[in-house]
């Protein structure tokens, strides 16, 4: 007899499905979206600030997810399918999940900052709105605390971090990075609010990792050479291709640790052609054609410093208080994570130097933990004694994270 299954990781950019044979437990497709809610703004806090503001919008922003949802539902099954389609899992952070279910998220904004349910729930799909049969359940991962959500349970599954032996570290990196450190008998995890410039938000000439976005940025003695997804001119650059372009900027010394990006005067090469002078900050020329310029601005590196340092504070924190002073593995997960270069990450100082070779690039880890999950009920048991177990360190409003936060904005020299 058929029988299906549905993982979704619900990010607060992008949405993506998997459809499982729970039979012989392998994925049979996948598809994405992007998350509609990003109308109301592209972080959490923003999408938080409008429900307060006009309660009758979570039930919007509900109508929103469950639509993407549904969507992806129809993009990977066929009205056959469905008849077999036993659970769906969704693991998401902590405010995707309340307006997946349409609890309101504002308590999550306010000292002391606690979400308004941390258990996993199993109830009909059918009463989210679901375009599901009546007997197919929704089970959502638990929460761990504060904007540490299901995402996080999933990554921790899925790396298995919490059986490691030895101290390793776990980064899902986006507009919300969790951060997690397990320490051999403990776990530690905290949320740092990025931002969005690591998948193109709020730059210049960003864009998502779609067709024609500069993804990659390699600068060989004079020459500036680009990697296009989908080699055709350039659209824009998207968050890979910012890290990548800042790293390469400091190497040729076309940017200082302070992230200026210097004058023409500074630079002893044919790359200062590339620097156009303005006053609200110089701007370094990427690509050129008859149709259009891509640039990096000044604000994109300021943009990206600001992501980078919230990281950086998160990680030191949650080292400090986990008594780690080095980690045996570090595991980079989600979409953008999975594409970037452990080189560039440790030139820009995400990443300690000595971590180069600990790298390990995990993809979509959140989605692999509810794949999991949607595979077995010994793994949805183990998520939820995962999320009990989990310390929680709130960095909001914490000095000491804005002390971190400073420190991790400028670049390594």
């Amino acid at each position: 007899m058929l029988r299906y299954g549905i993982a979704f990781d619900i990010g607060t950019t992008t949405i993506v499905g998997s459809l499982i044979d729970l039979n012989t437990l392998k994925e049979i497709d996948t598809a994405s979206l992007q998350n509609p809610q990003a109308r109301f703004g592209k972080d959490i806090l923003s999408r938080i600030s409008a429900i307060t503001e006009d309660a009758l919008l979570l039930k919007t922003l509900q109508l929103d997810v469950i639509g993407a949802c549904n969507s992806i539902i129809h993009a990977i099954t066929n009205v056959t399918d469905r008849d077999y389609l036993e659970l769906v899992v969704a693991a998401g952070n902590s405010v995707m999940e309340h307006i997946l279910l349409g609890i309101s998220p504002v308590s999550l904004a306010r000292v002391p900052y606690r979400p308004v349910f941390k258990d996993a729930r199993l109830l009909p799909g059918k009463d989210t709105g679901l375009d599901v049969k009546p007997f197919t359940k929704l089970y959502t991962f638990p929460l761990i605390g504060g904007f540490i959500g299901g995402d996080t349970v999933g990554v921790i599954l899925s790396t298995g971090i919490h059986k490691k032996k030895g101290a390793s570290l776990a980064v899902d990196i986006g507009t919300n990075s969790e951060i997690v450190i397990g320490t051999g008998d403990k776990l530690y995890a905290a949320s740092a609010a990025a931002g969005p410039a690591f998948e193109g938000g709020h730059i210049e000439d960003g864009m998502t990792a779609d067709m024609g976005a500069i993804q990659g940025v390699k600068i060989n003695d004079d020459r500036v050479i680009l990697d296009v997804i989908g080699n055709i001119n350039p659209a824009g650059v998207c968050g890979t291709g910012l890290v990548d372009a800042a790293a390469q900027m400091l190497k040729a010394g076309i940017m200082d640790s302070s992230g200026r990006i210097k004058n023409r005067t500074e630079v002893y090469s044919n790359l200062a052609n590339k620097i156009i002078e303005k006053k609200a900050g110089n701007t370094f020329l990427l690509s050129r054609d008859s149709k259009r310029e891509i640039s990096v601005t000044q604000k994109d590196i300021r943009e990206l410093q600001l992501a980078k340092g919230a990281i950086q504070a998160g990680m030191r924190i949650l080292m400090h208080k986990a008594k780690v002073d080095e980690v045996e593995q570090v595991y980079l997960a989600g979409a953008f994570g999975s594409n970037l270069k452990t080189e560039s990450l440790v030139q820009i100082g995400v990443l300690k130097k000595e971590w180069q070779d600990k790298v390990v690039f995990v993809g979509d880890a959140a989605l692999d933990g509810a794949k999991m999950a949607a595979c077995s009920e010994k793994k949805r048991k183990e998520a939820e004694e995962i999320a009990s177990g989990v310390t929680y360190l709130s960095l909001s409003g914490s000095r000491q994270f804005q002390k971190e936060f400073i420190r991790g904005m400028e670049f390594p020299v």
